[in-house]
């Protein structure tokens, strides 16, 4: 267990953001994976969660025995459409209605599903046909989750940092030219209608462990340090990694301008920086 506990800790150290125009609470949440040796039981790790105040559990499938485990819990969770059904729910409501009513319609609402996410990363795979069907299979499973009433349920993706062209600075943040049109435009266009969020991990290690001698690794681990950076364009300054990431994504996203869809509601860690003029709300 005390593997596990410390594997626990390290993926609460991990940072899922959602950015939306919808209300977003700040709550920890852990990514639960499945692979590895001499894992504990589902209920065993949901009760660990639970004593670590964990309020939000992000699972890639949907492995009914920990739906089960989390119901009469207060736990929200995430589950995940595989990757490789992507390119046939794209084309096939049938197909989304099945999988919905597998593997959602059983568990809810007695395990809190609040998000249903179509795949994983997928932009961060080699170039290929599955990046222009995600946003058609979204709204495939969107139509599939109306249909059974599941409206508190919302739809999304998450995708990495390396959906972004340019990160620094985070003025400068943005969006790769190969998916910038054909992908992540219907994308926003799709939350900004259905009211969703935009999903983004975040993983400041990564970060610094391709720049370690420019990157202080405190600045990294979001520790207090008198290390800060400024914005050369934004004037913005940040005192941690993981709010420089976030805006750059923030700046992309608003550059975007899809009408009515705010990145987020402001609640990254914009009130450690300093900007001139008045202070973003």
């Amino acid at each position: 267990m005390g593997v596990f506990a410390s594997f626990l800790v390290l993926s609460l150290l991990s940072f899922s953001a959602s950015f939306s125009c919808g209300e977003m609470q700040p709550k920890i949440g852990v990514c639960y994976g499945e692979l590895g040796n001499n894992l504990p039981t589902p209920s065993a790790s949901i009760q660990l969660i639970q004593k670590l105040n964990g309020k939000r559990v992000k699972i890639y499938g949907t492995n009914p025995t920990i739906l089960k485990s989390i119901q009469g819990t207060d736990l929200q969770i995430s589950i995940m459409v595989p990757n490789n059904l992507i390119p046939d729910i794209s084309t096939n409501q049938t197909l989304a209605d099945q999988w919905v009513q597998t593997n959602v319609v059983p568990f809810y609402p007695e395990s809190k599903i609040r998000y249903l996410l179509v795949g994983n990363e997928i932009l961060s795979n080699p170039p290929n046909t599955t990046w222009f069907k995600l946003v058609p299979a979204m709204r495939k499973i969107r139509s599939s989750v109306k249909k059974f009433g599941l409206h508190k349920i919302k739809v999304g993706t998450p995708l990495a940092m390396d959906a972004l062209e340019s990160s620094f600075p985070p003025s400068n943040g943005t969006f790769r030219p190969d998916v910038r049109e054909k992908v992540i435009r219907p994308m926003l266009h799709f939350l900004n209608r259905t009211k969703s969020f935009f999903f983004v991990d975040v993983y400041t290690y990564f970060a610094w462990v391709s720049q370690p001698l420019q990157i202080n690794l405190d600045y990294a681990l979001l520790q207090p340090t008198n290390i800060t950076y400024t914005d050369p364009v934004s004037g913005l300054t940040y005192t941690n990694l993981l709010d420089q990431m976030l805006d750059a994504l923030v700046f992309r996203h608003e550059a975007t301008r899809v009408p009515g869809h705010s990145p987020l509601p402001r609640r990254n860690g914009l009130a450690q920086r300093r900007r001139p003029g008045p202070a973003r709300s």
